[in-house]
């Protein structure tokens, strides 16, 4: 009972994380008595026996906590710094953004108060519920598209709105919506329609265009919205970041529960890869290198990717992943016929480049791989495969 009276306001803080209570109670424990026991966990935190381990595990998963793989399962708290400097960072940005957008709305009020030379504009404020009944009215009655940059609570407020996103999409309307990439698991994407156009990039706010004559402008912390019933100066301004961001961003194809500890490491891998590294392999060639998979890693070791500490196994899945978020495709291992194979059903996009890096890792930790065609395929479907001289563990 030590946690539950003590610490009680802490509880709640870390449900303002996105902890249950149970989890908080839980994380607080091994912080506090250190590593411990699952029915230990269970005593001190006052946990019923039968969610220690449910619960757990979802800690594991946030990666806030470590348990060991033999038994007796042991867990040991992640440091409150390196758990949670993430979600601070995020929302000290998301701050950063809110508070540059309202510099810019009071410069438009400022504006707005000359008597002489000015045109007055006029913004509204709603509530969280009424700025939900508003969008889903806008994105019903719109005419040509719609554009949104959206976090976590943007994208569960564009969830809520998906028969008017529906009755949108069969109007015409086309739909594009740029998510930052921390949110690629977040539960609200499953609950988009298939044909909202989904990409991924480095952005933190919530702001939706409505055929270039509405802005509506969220604020994450309250749920409160302004609403621009005409686009100015501002409006375009935010209009043509949007495109320059939409244009560097990465396509989504495939809305899967992807392990969040390689989605990171699976977009950073795509964007170097989409991104001019053959260019970059090739300059550094004519420089006399010649050991390609060396000036391979040293390049994607700058983007912050260290290949020397993934082994095979990780190495797999995070190309694995890339290729599904990227290139509705995949990677196999068979590991009986030592045959490697990646595919995608996007045609407007080699895998060529994922082929080179393979085969530069392949030969990088001692094994010889040949590239093998496949003329089964479907005409939309690419599919390379990588014969192995040897077992990979």
């Amino acid at each position: 009972m030590e946690i539950e009276y003590n610490n009680s306001h802490l509880i709640g803080s870390l449900e303002e994380f996105g902890l249950s209570k149970y989890e908080a109670r839980a994380y607080l424990t091994i912080i506090d008595k250190g590593s411990l026991a699952a029915s230990e966990i269970a005593y001190y935190a006052n946990l019923p026996r039968t969610k220690v381990y449910p619960t757990l595990k979802k800690l594991g998963k946030k990666r806030l906590s470590v348990t060991s793989q033999h038994k007796p399962l042991i867990c040991s708290a992640v440091p409150p710094q390196e758990a949670f400097g993430e979600i601070v960072s995020l929302h000290e940005r998301r701050l950063k953004n809110m508070k540059k957008i309202v510099e810019k709305l009071q410069k438009i009020s400022d504006e707005g108060q000359r008597p002489k030379g000015s045109e007055e504009k006029r913004y509204f404020i709603l509530d969280p519920n009424k700025a939900l009944e508003k969008i889903k009215n806008l994105i019903e009655n719109s005419r040509s598209s719609i554009n949104a940059i959206l976090d976590s609570w943007g994208i569960r407020l564009f969830s809520q709105c998906k028969s008017s996103l529906i009755k949108a999409i069969t109007n015409g309307v086309k739909i594009r919506v740029l998510l930052g990439n921390q949110y690629i698991g977040n539960e609200g994407l499953l609950s988009l329609p298939e044909d909202v156009d989904l990409k991924i990039g480095d952005t933190a706010s919530n702001i939706v265009f409505i055929d270039s004559n509405n802005m509506i402008v969220i604020d994450s912390n309250n749920g409160k919205a302004a609403v621009f019933t005409s686009i100015d100066i501002f409006g375009l301004l935010q209009m043509k970041s949007f495109e320059g961001k939409w244009n560097n961003a990465i396509k989504i194809k495939n809305l899967i529960d992807i392990d969040s500890s390689v989605t990171s490491k699976a977009i950073q891998l795509t964007n170097i890869m989409e991104n001019g590294l053959l260019f970059q392999i090739f300059e550094q060639s004519i420089n006399n290198y010649t050991d390609y998979a060396i000036i391979l890693f040293k390049i994607i070791e700058k983007a912050g990717i260290k290949m020397v500490d993934i082994n095979s196994s990780e190495f797999f899945h995070i190309v694995d992943s890339a290729l599904r978020i990227g290139y509705s495709g995949s990677l196999k291992h068979d590991k009986n016929n030592n045959i490697v194979s990646i595919q995608s059903k996007i045609d407007n996009k080699s895998i060529l480049p994922w082929a080179f890096l393979l085969t530069s890792y392949f030969t990088y930790i001692g094994n010889d791989p040949k590239i093998m065609q496949n003329s089964k395929q479907l005409s939309n479907t690419q599919a390379i495969h990588i014969k192995l001289s040897k077992p990979i563990p």
